[in-house]
């Protein structure tokens, strides 16, 4: 998906868990789980793809409302699952306690690609008519 605020490369655990790479002026990966993270913390991760694997940090950042894990996107990220069918994630939580995730990967190389190509035609979000998220609008009191 792709229009001039943003592009965005997505695949689901089957569940509510959704991983992918968002991309405005610059591309950030994310998983959005069904068990929150307190925002501005760091979360160690383990990627694996294959018989590969890569630790990182991702940060709890407030987007559309609700919390995301993020990381900026690099090229290591997209080498390791490369020609991969499937992506494994676990993360590190408090208490040691750890969450793990398995999403698909079929068709993502060409969606990846058109998402980060994408970024060339992307308005910054301080162009007329953008603004950053601020949360959820406030709901309507009855009348």
């Amino acid at each position: 998906m792709a229009d001039d605020s943003m592009a965005l490369a997505l695949t689901t655990d089957g569940e509510d868990t959704a991983f992918g790479l968002i991309c405005g002026p610059q591309c950030s990966l994310f998983i959005e789980s069904r068990i929150a993270c307190v925002e501005g913390r760091d979360y160690r991760v383990t990627i694996e793809a294959g018989a590969a694997s890569s630790a990182a940090a991702m940060t709890c950042k407030r987007a559309d409302g609700g919390l995301l894990l993020v990381m900026p996107q690099d090229e290591q990220f997209l080498t390791l699952i490369a020609s991969q069918d499937a992506l494994s994630i676990t993360i590190m939580r408090d208490g040691g306690v750890t969450s793990s995730y398995r999403f698909p990967l079929v068709g993502s190389e060409p969606a990846i690609g058109i998402a980060l190509a994408a970024r060339n035609f992307i308005k910054p979000l301080d162009a007329a008519g953008l603004a950053p998220d601020t949360g959820p609008p406030e709901p309507e009191k009855p009348r």
